[in-house]
């Protein structure tokens, strides 16, 4: 496992959320027939109840070249909410896979980015979790390609009711805490541990008693998840794979193919075995009073460039909007430290409609 960079600063949290089951993907899609590969016909049924029946299996994935996952946790479920158009990211992921290097590399990132959004009538700036209540999937795609210069495959929507169930399915996973803490009423002590569903909820929840804040948090869910992944992928049967299905069901969406259920199996999930998760590092930035986390040019990079190596493209500098919002607060006084505001430039506000 790579190391985390050590952040200085978070902005300050306004309210509990939950923003790791956009990994659950990594976990269903690719080792969905890690017990069985050919007998993958019988949870056909039950896969089709994420996968897509309509999509069709591409020369990339028959050729079993490196594939890009965006996955999506989405509030609604936290919400009680049916409706997958509704509400903003909880979490947003960026999971490559490539067969060839027999790798998965997991680069979390916040949602808290400024980002541009066209809109009737003109254009506004908001954080990147509200691509999807303004533009769906298409318009998050849209974005986090732009802003990390890459192309996206895939995507997966993940709704928020399903990590007990996930967790469960597996048997529990062993957790190796860095530091004591209690949450929820549960206490979780210092070093390795096991975790039922729930306690995986509350130990990948908690973030005001980390000194990382919202990273530290972000870590501790990339922590469970790996250890789903290495979990299922040491004991999958296909009990297990329809169970993790089960467990999806109403919860997980995305466009791969069902038909290429035994191309995942027998071309990527080698891949399993060698997961390496990264995050996207923000600092503080303060925007008509609102929470932000801005990214410098030199970080937004150095994701890129490990993105495109994760699946063989040669890195391209990126210079977009980002890059371009950052220089222009930068000129305007902002540093991070002692100066958090954040400006716009043409006298532009959060989350309001300048005109064309």
């Amino acid at each position: 496992m790579e190391e985390q960079t050590q952040p200085t600063r978070t902005p300050k949290p306004k309210k509990k959320k939950w923003r790791w089951l956009k990994w659950l993907l990594a976990l269903i899609v690719i080792g969905l027939a890690a017990g069985g590969g050919y007998e993958y016909y019988q949870i056909h049924q039950t896969a089709s109840k994420v996968f897509s029946n309509s999509a069709k299996v591409n020369k990339k994935l028959r050729e079993g070249k490196p594939i890009t996952i965006m996955t999506l946790g989405i509030d609604s479920g936290a919400l009680g909410r049916k409706n997958w158009g509704a509400g903003n990211t909880d979490s947003i992921e960026v999971i490559t896979v490539n067969p060839k290097k027999k790798t998965v590399r997991m680069t979390a990132i916040s949602r808290d980015i400024p980002i541009k959004v066209k809109v009737d009538g003109g254009y506004t700036y908001v954080k990147l979790n509200a691509a999807y209540s303004l533009g769906g999937v298409k318009e998050t795609k849209k974005q986090l390609e732009d802003l990390l210069g890459i192309k996206i495959d895939y995507y997966a929507s993940v709704n928020m009711g399903v990590l007990e169930k996930v967790v469960n399915a597996v048997g529990g996973v062993t957790a190796n805490n860095s530091f004591a803490f209690t949450y929820e009423g549960h206490h979780f002590k210092k070093g390795k541990q096991h975790l039922n569903g729930s306690q995986a909820l509350k130990y990948s929840r908690m973030r005001y008693d980390d000194p990382r804040g919202d990273y530290g948090r972000q870590y501790r869910q990339q922590q469970v998840l790996e250890a789903v992944i290495n979990k299922f992928k040491k004991n999958g049967s296909i009990t297990v794979a329809n169970k993790l299905l089960q467990a999806a069901g109403d919860g997980v969406r995305t466009n791969l193919p069902v038909k290429a259920v035994a191309t995942l199996y027998t071309k990527y999930s080698p891949a399993l075995g060698n997961v390496k998760i990264d995050h996207l590092q923000g600092i503080s930035a303060t925007i008509d009073g609102t929470s932000f986390q801005a990214v410098t040019p030199t970080e937004l990079n150095r994701v890129s460039k490990a993105i495109r190596k994760s699946i063989g493209e040669k890195p391209k500098h990126v210079t977009n909007t980002e890059t371009r919002l950052y220089d222009y607060a930068v000129q305007n006084g902002y540093d991070g430290i002692n100066n958090l505001e954040f400006t716009l430039p043409n006298g532009a506000e959060y989350n309001t409609v300048v005109s064309n």
